[in-house]
């Protein structure tokens, strides 16, 4: 099942060659014209065939795989979300974390602030 014969460097040279005959030498209001659409269409017939038969052995292989393996495939499927989940639960506690101690500095830089914008008290000669 080779995508050569559909995609390949020879087709498409074929394609610009079809291009630049239909530009040289037809008639002005025929550029929409393709002499040879019957294997324009038979080639995206064989395209679309092959990856329709590509999609059947995938859902074949797949309902094989769950036939002999299934339990197995959902136990480990299971664990690895399972896993996945915890580690995205452990990274949203320390993410909250962090954002809690932001806060907390931002109050902080506040008060600073505050303290070093307050008017100097009376009396002090500076």
């Amino acid at each position: 099942m080779d995508d050569r014969h559909r995609d390949g460097p020879a087709s498409s040279r074929r394609d610009e060659r079809r291009d630049d005959r239909r530009r040289d030498t037809g008639p002005a209001g025929t550029d929409f014209l393709d002499l040879e659409i019957s294997q324009v269409l038979y080639g995206e017939a064989a395209g679309v065939a092959r990856e329709a038969f590509r999609e059947l052995l995938k859902d074949a292989v797949k309902a094989r795989l769950a036939q002999r393996f299934g339990a197995k495939i959902d136990a480990l499927a299971k664990l690895a979300a399972d896993e996945l989940l915890d580690d995205v639960e452990t990274n949203l506690s320390i993410e909250a974390l962090i954002n809690d101690r932001k806060q907390s500095r931002r109050g902080r830089e506040e008060a600073i602030r505050r303290i070093f914008s307050e008017d100097k008290p009376k009396g002090d000669a500076g």
